[in-house]
């Protein structure tokens, strides 16, 4: 039944109340009315159509009869014809009946004649005073869309080409850190059935970047590619590990339900289902991955959401011992979610700015895509990525490169198929906050060989684990997402070996992405072995330890733990700048604060000693910052 003929039953109990016919409701117009009511009811639409013309025929002012033309025309997709009969019935009524103009507006806002619609709607509001939910946030859309459009955000999409775009389906862009690994789902078409019906499969397939274009896509293959449907996917940033929606599985809990396989040696693992609580008897599905690996955000119709598919996000709890990580704690986003429907989450890798699409916060029309700060959840509201990223139809599965400038997006703009994936740099206000991202290999410094160690990068500032990599969760490669703002500390330990950190200071803000690149060699444990402590500081000019030091004085005491053994010495360096004999002295001094520091985290007295070196090995030319920077040290020897 349409949205008007409810209103046409009302309209025939309370009769000539309208004022429109002071005659019985039996007089000829009102029975052909009544009959075509009748006949919209039952299905038969074109009977309807000619006796509600009919009426009109009869009496030109009987304008509820051009309303039930409307819904009628509405019904049947006529929106040309169903205009004609709401501006029509308009004229006549005036203001007797407001609906009209909420019809009115709707249909003009679904073909983005967003000033036309704007009118209608405030018109009907000013004649109703108080409106629902729906109808506010009509107002909402259709004053956004004309301010949209007056004010264009820059946007030039980009197919990405023919080795990635095909004459087949292809969407839902996923990427890692590096930007250099695309992975895409692909619906296949083949060969007809039995039934002359043209069979599509979904399966997922893979492009690598080698510095200067895409390679041509292959399919991703088995374990994860199977006769199956699979998609809706994402891929951690250090490439590792991939999400993806599977439905109707004999594993499934639910309709959907989010898989995970592991990159291990080259090879993906077997799927399996992230099982309860991420997923349930409902429908999950759109998984995004934090860089970090802390949280995992889907979307979900499940039970306890606020509207019919909200947006959802699931904690890290652990590892397993085969490395899949182990979510739980499923926390509901009540400020990003809507009475509508919000999908397609993308979590950036500066674990702040989230993306999604929505049909319902205020936008153009049909699914907008929107972003919003994670830590302003409960403070603000989404902000519409604007015209004409967003237009009349659907938006949504946009995600954006590590670097914040470039973002990924499927559409229907004549490219190769009927949908295809496309790129455009992100305008400035819409960008997320600057990411780095480091990445390294770690070998044997006396075999060559890649060794699998604990790899752990820490805030410095809060003194608190971001990310930790066990021996089985890595091949001797990592890659970590830096956000600025922060002091990070990267701590490589594997047993038999001298441990390695490395520093990263972010905390001055930067304006793009700065990648680096590692190859760090571990030294077997030996007599006069020296490893670089990096992640020492003190304050300036001063002996005094910094905070941000605690971190790598709990490593080190853990270090000694582990190897009772062990003799060590703390050696303090300095530059040129300032007297030997001062220098002396505040090496000596700095070497003496770590190995306290040391005694009091339960280190035994016999088993360190210190020593003061001044600038008596210089590392660098002490005649640049970078080279006196390099020279002011502390190094920890085996003795």
């Amino acid at each position: 039944m349409g949205k008007l003929v409810l209103v046409i039953i009302l309209l025939l109990i309370i009769g000539d109340c309208i004022g429109q016919n002071t005659n019985s409701l039996l007089n000829k117009t009102d029975v052909l009315y009544n009959q075509a009511k009748i006949s919209a009811q039952s299905g038969d639409k074109d009977k309807s159509i000619e006796q509600l013309n009919q009426v009109l025929k009869y009496d030109p002012k009987y304008f509820m009869a051009f309303f039930g033309l409307a819904d009628i025309y509405h019904e049947t997709g006529e929106h040309k014809l169903e205009e004609e009969a709401l501006i029509n019935g308009l004229k006549i009524s005036y203001e007797q009946y407001p609906p009209g103009y909420l019809f009115l507006a709707e249909l003009l806002y679904s073909e983005a004649r967003y000033a036309e619609a704007r009118r209608n709607i405030e018109h009907y509001v000013v004649l109703k005073k108080t409106i629902t939910i729906e109808e506010n946030r009509l107002l909402k859309s259709c004053r956004f869309a004309v301010t949209s459009i007056e004010s264009p955000v820059p946007f030039h999409p980009e197919d990405v080409g023919k080795a990635i775009n095909t004459a087949d389906d292809e969407y839902w862009p996923s990427l890692n850190g590096e930007a250099n690994t695309l992975v895409f789902t692909r619906l296949v078409r083949s060969e007809k059935d039995v039934k002359n019906i043209e069979l599509a499969q979904e399966d997922f397939y893979v492009s690598r970047y080698d510095s200067t274009v895409w390679q041509k896509a292959t399919p991703l293959g088995a374990p994860i590619n199977t006769e199956e449907n699979e998609g809706a996917q994402c891929i951690s940033a250090d490439g590792r590990l991939l999400f993806f929606t599977g439905c109707n599985r004999e594993d499934g809990l639910g309709s959907c339900d989010i898989y995970m396989s592991v990159r291990q040696k080259g090879k993906w693992s077997e799927p399996v289902n992230l099982g309860n609580p991420v997923n349930s008897v409902a429908w999950e599905s759109q998984p995004s991955v934090s860089a970090d690996g802390r949280w995992l955000y889907f979307t979900s119709n499940r039970k306890g959401g606020k509207g019919k598919m909200d947006v959802w996000k699931a904690e890290r709890l652990g590892v397993s011992p085969e490395g899949y990580p182990v979510y739980g704690k499923v926390i509901n986003l009540e400020s990003v979610n809507t009475l509508g429907n919000e999908f397609s989450p993308f979590i950036h890798a500066d674990g702040e700015t989230l993306y999604f699409a929505s049909d319902f916060w205020p936008g153009m029309g049909g699914k907008d895509l929107f972003f919003i700060l994670a830590d302003s959840l409960k403070t603000s509201i989404p902000q519409n990525l604007g015209y004409p990223v967003n237009t009349s139809g659907d938006e949504d599965g946009l995600v954006v490169e590590v670097s914040g400038e470039r973002a990924w997006f499927t559409a229907n703009k004549s490219g190769l198929g009927g949908r295809d994936i496309f790129t455009f740099v992100l305008p400035e206000t819409l960008r997320p906050r600057p990411v780095s991202w480091v990445k390294g290999t770690i070998v044997n410094r006396k075999t060559g060989q890649l060794i699998s160690p604990d790899i752990v990068l820490n805030n410095l500032i809060t003194n608190k684990s971001i990310q930790h990599f066990y021996p089985f969760e890595n091949d001797g490669e990592f890659l970590f997402c830096l956000p600025s703002g922060h002091n990070y500390g990267l701590n490589i330990s594997k047993e038999g070996f001298l441990f390695h950190s490395e520093n990263f200071n972010l905390l001055e803000t930067f304006n793009r992405h700065q990648p680096m690149k590692l190859n760090i060699a571990l030294d077997p444990i030996e007599k006069g072995q020296i490893t670089i402590l990096k992640n020492i500081f003190f304050e300036t000019d001063s002996f005094r330890l910094k905070p941000e030091s605690q971190g790598q004085l709990r490593e080190m005491t853990d270090f000694m733990t582990k190897n009772p053994g062990l003799v060590i010495e703390i050696g303090g360096h300095t530059d040129s700048q300032g007297s030997e004999d001062y220098n002396l002295i505040l090496s000596g001094k700095r070497a003496d604060a770590v190995v306290s520091s040391l005694i009091n985290l339960g280190v035994s007295p016999s088993r360190i000693k210190s020593k003061g070196y001044g600038f008596s090995i210089p590392l660098a030319d002490n005649s640049s910052e970078e080279g006196r920077s390099q020279n002011r040290r502390t190094e920890f020897k085996i003795l």
